[in-house]
């Protein structure tokens, strides 16, 4: 759903050969107006399995089977930028920052990966995870945390706030 409620996205095809119509369409993702029940758009793309809004809802994005993420700009559905790079071989767990700045992709390998939303670009090296178990990355709504959770029922807590590492660093170096 997008933020407001006003909008559902349901990614289809994805492994199988049925449509939103069930009639063997091709893959994509199919984005509901809920209050009357209209289809918005239809988006064509190969294996989309998981989908995000923003919080603004300017933007979705789209996770694929290959670990690929698309974005597509909500104001005409058109896509924006290459893909996000590949960390391989299963849908990632996607979930956008509060403020929208940042992409949280999570990955079978227990990884979770930081995109810069306006740049597309890797915020640093993947963090690591819980290894061997698939993650669902989630930012606390005030945006300052991000939890892994393993479907182990484990879990790993980041700092998002770049000052709180740069203290955290100082503390363990026992410098000021």
């Amino acid at each position: 759903f997008s933020a407001d409620g006003s909008r559902l996205t349901i990614p289809f095809g994805a492994g199988t050969t049925a449509g939103p119509t069930g009639t063997g369409d091709p893959d994509g993702v199919e984005i509901l107006d809920v209050r009357n029940d209209e289809t918005l758009a239809t988006l064509r793309a190969d294996e989309v399995g998981s989908v995000a809004f923003s919080p603004d809802g300017s933007l979705l994005a789209g996770g694929q089977l290959d670990g690929d993420v698309l974005l597509w700009a909500t104001d005409g559905w058109g896509r924006v930028g290459a893909p996000l790079a590949s960390r391989g071989g299963e849908f990632p767990s996607l979930a956008f920052s509060p403020d929208g700045a940042t992409l949280a992709t999570s990955h079978g390998d227990g990884a979770v990966a930081l995109w810069d939303v306006e740049s597309q670009e890797a915020v640093g090296p993947p963090l690591p995870g819980l290894p061997d178990a698939r993650t669902t990355a989630r930012f606390t709504p005030d945006g300052d945390r991000l939890f892994a959770v393993s479907e182990t029922g484990r879990a790993i807590r980041w700092e998002v706030d770049p000052e709180v590492w740069l203290q955290q660093a100082c503390a363990l170096a026992g410098g000021g």
